[in-house]
């Protein structure tokens, strides 16, 4: 009989342990953001970054594989190089005819940021652009990364995300391991 509650309670812990880390892996306060950064060279680099639900792109390009160099001048970071192009950081403006142009993709089509990096929240699954740019007469990019959707970047890197077992599965795996613990036990037993 005492085995019998041993093996409840071992069952009980186990469940809610893969309930809880399913709990955590689906509603863990995090987003998925992606990238698309037009270098002055015509190349193109994309990722997608995981971080924070309230992160904003400033948090986004420092968490990104690509280093990105910011100045603060004090009405929020400006962005000055990324992966060494553009200005370095403590001369940030040292081209006056080009700079690091920001973009929120609205469809399928990139709209120039009204607000820096440090004043945007962008939300899951966004995509935030950046090419090396002038400006025309109206200080209007000149220059825009190539149109990428969250979708077209996910499917470009490789390997795909892993997918999080829905709760259902996670019961029948952990119901079926305390089937096998008990058999064995029985076995043994006998």
């Amino acid at each position: 009989m005492r085995s019998r509650r041993n093996v409840f309670i071992i069952l009980l812990v186990l469940l809610s342990i893969l309930l809880a880390s399913t709990a955590y892996a689906q509603g863990n306060g995090t987003k998925q953001v992606a990238l698309v950064i037009s270098y002055s060279d015509g190349t193109t680099y994309t990722e997608i970054v995981t971080v924070p639900s309230d992160a904003s792109t400033t948090v986004v390009l420092e968490s990104a594989d690509v280093p990105v160099g910011m100045f603060d001048a004090g009405w929020g970071p400006a962005v000055c190089n990324i992966n060494n192009d553009g200005c370095p950081t403590d001369d940030c403006f040292c081209n006056p005819e080009m700079y690091w142009a920001y973009f929120n993709l609205k469809g399928d089509t990139w709209e120039s940021s009204a607000v820096g990096v440090g004043n945007h929240t962008p939300a899951d699954r966004a995509v935030e652009g950046f090419a090396w740019s002038g400006f025309d007469q109206d200080f209007n990019p000149t220059v825009e990364p190539p149109v990428k959707t969250f979708d077209e970047i996910e499917a470009e890197l490789s390997p795909p995300p892993a997918e999080i077992p829905e709760p259902a599965t996670l019961i029948l795996l952990g119901s079926g391991l305390a089937g096998l613990a008990a058999y064995a036990r029985r076995r043994r037993a006998a």
